[in-house]
């Protein structure tokens, strides 16, 4: 069955010494399963991880209030063993089980679910998916509200301005100067003090009506009565917003918010109704991490406190179906069953590695030599022809985007004609054609297709190569001359290098744009995405939850997995709006409205939710109302601004053993219907190996 290959094998086996892994058997006794994770995970502790190679680890060593079905990937119960939402969908209460433990024998309380998001949005710990919990009453107060405050209205660091002091020395000295021929201070020239002060950043959300027109003024002038009634809202807005994160900092995690009723029962008081919230109960940013390990003393200091380690294997605790035994660097993890798991009766594995390989061709030869049983979508694009015909191999259409991020902090991506350019510019139809290789679509748009109910909006993504040489010498770059040397970063895998060679080659010769690839390791990378030390970065997006929200939220002034430098204060309020789309139907939408690309739907929809029967009708108009939001928010990534570049679409793809059960290549719904695996999870607790099919299967 799987001899076609094994010509390849041979061929490959240079490869191995090259990147210089080793495995040996006689050293210690192979894994029950075995598995590619693609490259070395930065950190195992739930709160701070925001990879794939992670969170396959942190979903097999921690378990939150839910699970994942292995059938159907849809929540059910976990560490909670019920729950129930208030009719308003507001409240959720959730019931612990009794023999929830963690691997040291210690009670799992709601005490440190309590904890554990709090801990999340404490500012110093640094949680790029803090903003998640942002659903959650007062989460995003104690995150953000203190810094916002200091920017506003200060005191400030190193002698810079606050937001207000700016406005205050701007209105004085344009009353100076003014004359009738200078009726005020020009919206361009506006917009660049409040783009240098972080204004939407740190006003987002303000209610304040004052604020927002001040913050969308893109025409025309300020006089000075504008300018004194803006700094008048920022200081009242400052007042309000530091009230609020006391308020916070005394209730979040206590008593309000996510909060321990007892040891056994964890309440949840949500902003507003979040259809996708019990999705986020078995998303590893909210799994419980041991407080009595993580921070045995509390100083209210964590840089001090917290034990920074205490996820490596001879100090961590968890509290999932599998425990941490060995993490080898560029070798293997080993997880072994945790004889503590409430349901360890269920799990049939007893170890499982995880090998941390970013070489495809080592990654292919390592499971076509039987030393693996997985293999996700990690091996050489050139096989995908051949590896397509195997019985093993499996592809399904996947809630993943491909996409590079543009620097819009700095020239010249900071001028979106260059971005348009340089999307115009690009041949998708190329890279998966003949890169990629597994019939993948090209991707005009940020959110995949396969999301229930949401429609994307037309895009301005194509390849144009005539209007982006023209908008490159809008720009000032006609042919490239004068452009910055740039380059593209991405982490070392031979398909994200082959991408970014083809790309980079592309654009200096039908730009004369002077770009190059530049690779580094994986947790490099993600440093200097992080921190904004890039030109072009490539990215992949995976859905966190079938949701619109998960592609698009991210991309919000300031949002932990921005970095981008983008923002733009009208697609920050129509994400903000969809959080609750019923408040926004209530409220005084028209200004809103005014501003959207389809203003008649947008009317109709929100006239839907006013006029509903009863609560069910209003419910789904409401639902309807929220993805129209979305799609509003998503035009403006697509068709005016371009901050990313989206380049297709994935395949999820893999190679599996027929004798790995319980792992399922179509999902199995409640109803008994299939539908596609769109993000290629396959929790491990329920998986088990055909021992007797393994034997004859390496007797062929």
């Amino acid at each position: 069955m799987y001899r076609t290959l094994l010509g390849i094998v041979a061929a490959f086996v240079v490869a191995l010494l090259v990147v210089g892994l080793t495995f040996s058997s006689a050293a210690e006794a192979p894994a029950d399963y075995t598995f590619i994770n693609g490259t070395e995970p930065k950190s195992l502790d739930p709160a701070l991880i925001t990879g794939q190679p992670e969170g396959r680890i942190a979903d097999a060593i921690f378990e939150g209030l839910t699970r994942r079905n292995t059938k159907s990937l849809r929540p059910e119960p976990g560490v909670a063993e019920s729950w129930e939402v208030s009719t308003d969908r507001r409240t959720w209460t959730f019931h612990l089980r009794a023999n929830a433990v963690w691997t040291d024998g210690t009670p799992v309380t709601a005490h440190d679910f309590a904890w554990s998001w709090r801990r999340m949005q404490e500012p110093e710990l640094g949680a790029e998916y803090a903003y998640l919990l942002h659903v959650v009453k007062l989460a995003e107060a104690f995150n953000l509200y203190k810094s916002n405050v200091t920017a506003l209205v200060g005191p400030r660091e190193e002698e810079k301005e606050s937001l207000a002091e700016g406005v205050a020395k701007i209105r004085e000295g344009w009353a100076k100067a003014a004359s009738p021929e200078t009726p005020g201070i020009e919206a361009g020239v506006w917009q660049a003090f409040l783009a240098r002060h972080k204004a939407q950043e740190h006003l987002k959300g303000c209610p304040d009506r004052v604020v927002d027109e001040a913050l969308s003024r893109t025409s025309g002038s300020l006089d000075a009565a504008a300018l004194a009634a803006f700094e008048e809202a920022v200081r009242r807005e400052a007042t309000r917003r530091l009230a609020v994160h006391e308020e916070a900092v005394a209730h979040f995690g206590i008593d309000r918010g996510a909060f321990a009723k007892d040891d056994r029962t964890f309440v949840v008081e949500l902003g507003a109704p979040t259809p996708y919230f019990l999705e986020l109960t078995c998303f590893y940013p909210s799994y419980p991490a041991p407080r009595h390990v993580v921070r045995p003393v509390d100083t209210g200091d964590i840089l001090k406190d917290e034990v920074r380690d205490w996820f490596l294997p001879k100090k961590i605790v968890s509290n999932g179906p599998f425990r941490l035994a060995d993490w080898r660097v560029n070798h293997r993890i080993r997880m072994v069953r945790s004889e503590s798991y409430w349901a360890k009766e269920r799990v049939k594995l007893g170890v499982v590695d995880a090998l941390p390989t970013e070489n495809v061709t080592t990654a292919l030869n390592l499971y076509l030599t039987g030393q693996a049983d997985w293999l996700p979508s990690n091996y050489p694009p050139d096989l995908v022809k051949d590896l397509r015909k195997r019985p093993d191999y499996y592809a399904n259409p996947g809630t993943v985007v491909y996409f590079y991020r543009f620097n819009c902090t700095k020239k010249p991506f900071s001028d979106k004609r260059v971005r348009q350019a340089v999307c115009l510019a690009l041949d998708r139809a190329t890279i998966v054609e003949h890169i990629t290789g597994k019939g993948e679509p090209v991707a005009p748009s940020m959110v995949p297709p396969g999301i229930p109910g949401y429609e994307p909006p037309s895009s301005a993504i194509r390849t144009d190569l005539e209007r982006a040489k023209q908008l490159l010498a809008e720009a000032g770059y006609p042919a490239g001359q004068g452009f910055p040397a740039v380059s593209i970063l991405f982490n070392t895998q031979e398909g994200h290098k082959k991408i970014a060679e083809f790309i980079a080659d592309r654009l200096r010769r039908d730009l004369g744009i002077p770009v190059e690839a530049k690779n580094q390791e994986w947790q490099a990378y993600q440093d200097n995405v992080r921190l904004l030390k890039y030109d072009m970065a490539r990215a992949a997006w995976i859905a966190d939850y079938p949701d619109p929200n998960t592609f698009l939220d991210m991309w919000i002034t300031n949002g932990g997995n921005n970095q981008t430098g983008w923002s733009h204060a009208f697609y920050d309020r129509l994400i903000q709006h969809a959080v609750d789309p019923e408040a926004f139907a209530a409220g005084e939408p028209e200004s809103l409205v005014a501003s959207m690309k389809e203003q008649d739907k947008a009317r109709a929809l929100i006239l839907a939710v006013k006029s509903a029967r009863d609560d069910a009708a209003r419910v789904e108009a409401a639902g309807r109302l929220r993805m129209h939001l979305f799609r509003e928010a998503e035009a403006i990534l697509v068709q005016d601004e371009f901050p990313i570049m989206p380049i297709y679409f994935y395949v999820v793809s893999g190679l599996v053993r027929p004798y790995v059960k319980e792992f399922y290549r179509k999902l199995v719904l409640p109803d008994g219907s299939t539908a596609e695996d769109l993000q290629d999870l396959h929790p491990f607790h329920d998986v088990w190996i055909d021992a007797e099919a393994k034997r004859a299967e390496r007797f062929r």
